[in-house]
């Protein structure tokens, strides 16, 4: 169990007025984790509402990127509310909000895949290890366009993330999905001379956690 405030200011004003570190209750941190969760959705869902068209992005990826992110928010907030509203916290009380986001997202998911429910559960693959490998089969370039990832990726089993499977990737999912880990596309020169909105290797290596300066 970890203490809290634990960074170096609130360490120190402890030391300096002679108290005992507290430790954080850890679902009143997961109340917090979901309350940012709900900011850092609504931030993203105005900046995609506002964002100048993008040449490599159909209107119709855009407002499939809009509605995957209101989607999203919608159920982050009714999480957040039942258990804000829930007078003991216990685990009955997450396991209810869990199920709540869940049925807010089950209730908007639209299935493009007829046959989807008959497909075979895959273990999914780590998105990040995917894209990797993409990188590796085309020899390590140091960038690979959006379409050309997704292209590639669509042919894997298992779920990418978000309860997406790979072969329901879109440009637009990718992005949503890759964000959290700081990967953006860029205006990127590719080894064949095209310029389009591209991954670089040195940021996928960094999301991975590899060292790039080396």
């Amino acid at each position: 169990m970890t203490t809290f405030p634990n960074n170096f200011l609130d360490n120190f004003a402890t030391s300096l007025l002679g108290g005992k570190p507290a430790y954080e209750n850890p679902r009143h941190r997961h109340i917090l984790n979901v309350f940012v969760g709900v900011q850092d959705l609504e931030q993203r869902l105005v900046s995609a509402l506002t964002a100048p068209p993008q040449p490599d992005m159909g209107g119709a990826e855009e407002w499939e990127l809009c509605t995957d992110l209101l989607i999203a928010r919608l159920a982050a907030g009714r999480e957040l509310s039942l258990l804000l509203s829930a007078p003991c916290l216990s685990e009955a009380d997450f396991a209810a909000a869990e199920a709540a986001a869940e049925a807010v997202r089950a209730t908007f998911r639209i299935d493009t895949d007829e046959q989807c429910c008959k497909e075979p559960d895959e273990p999914a693959t780590c998105l990040l290890d995917a894209c990797s490998n993409v990188f590796a089969e085309l020899g390590h370039p140091h960038a690979v366009a959006s379409a050309d990832l997704v292209v590639a990726l669509r042919h894997l089993p298992g779920t990418a993330g978000n309860h997406w499977r790979y072969s329901d990737l879109t440009q637009a999912r990718l992005a949503q999905l890759l964000a959290p880990y700081g990967m953006q596309t860029r205006d990127i020169t590719l080894p064949d001379g095209r310029r389009r909105k591209s991954y670089s290797r040195e940021a996928l290596l960094i999301a991975m956690g590899v060292c790039t300066s080396c």
